[in-house]
Formats: C-alpha cells, structure tokens, sequence
C-alpha cells in the first residue's frame, strides 16, 4: 500500500505520471450499457506517442461490436472472465491469463459467454488514427 507522502513523491518526480492508478482515471459505457473502457496510457496521461492502453470491460452475456483498425496492431491481455473472440472468420475461446495479438486491419468481435465480466488489458500501437470509440459513440462516463 503506497501513503499519500510516497504518492506525492511519485508524482512530483520525473517519470510519476507513467505510474498510473486505474481508479484515478474516468470509465465510460457504451450507450447500450454492454461494455466500458477507462482509457490509461494516453497523449494525455503520460505524453505516449507511440502506443495506447487501457482496460475494457463486456459484461455477461454481451458482445461487441464488429471492429478493425487499419492502422494500428492491438494486443490483448486477459485480466478475467472467459468468452469468445472472433478474429478474421476464426474462433477462439479466450479466459483469464491468455494474450491476444489483433493485426491492423482484422476484423474482431468479443462475446462473453461467462458470469464475470470479461476484461481485457488493451494495447494499440500506434494509436489508431480519429478519436476514441468512447468520444465518437458518445459513451457516458460513469461516476
């Protein structure tokens, strides 16, 4: 457990705004209330240029939408739940412990099939070109 006097000193040093705390940082839903982001190394949390990370969160019973991203690779780690990921025309069966590697331009898609939510630590790099999904689909950002 870090006291207030540590995190002061992480913060004020050089590098304390790459040690990040999850619970600091806003969450956002989907309008349909199926899945959340919070959005962690950014241009604006840490100045990244050249990657974006964050943890996503669908819960049960839902998926995602389809998606692809032309100009960037994404990675997957999964921090819990079990479902299925749909790369390209395959299926796969994903659960906690297991890392993804989503190549720029494969269409992917995420059911969670368990009684958990399924969440994944998500990596970009680079950063996919427009605004975040969260921005362009007017998430609603949870208190």
């Amino acid at each position: 457990m870090t006291s207030n006097h540590e995190t002061s000193e992480v913060n004020m040093s050089k590098y304390g705004k790459c040690v990040l705390e999850p619970d600091n940082f806003p969450t956002w839903e989907a309008q349909n209330g199926s899945r959340c982001v919070t959005a962690l190394i950014t241009p604006d949390s840490c100045e990244s240029q050249k990657m974006v990370s964050g943890l996503w969160r669908l819960h049960p019973g839902h998926e995602s939408d389809p998606d692809s991203h032309p100009d960037a690779d994404e990675i997957y780690f999964v921090v819990s739940g079990t479902g299925k990921l749909v790369l390209g025309e395959e299926e796969f069966i994903v659960s906690k412990g297991m890392t993804i590697f989503i190549p720029a331009n494969v269409h992917h898609q995420s059911f969670n099939s368990g009684e958990e939510d399924l969440v994944y630590y998500f990596i970009f790099a680079p950063p996919p070109a427009g605004p975040p999904k969260q921005e362009s689909e007017n998430w609603v950002k949870l208190p």
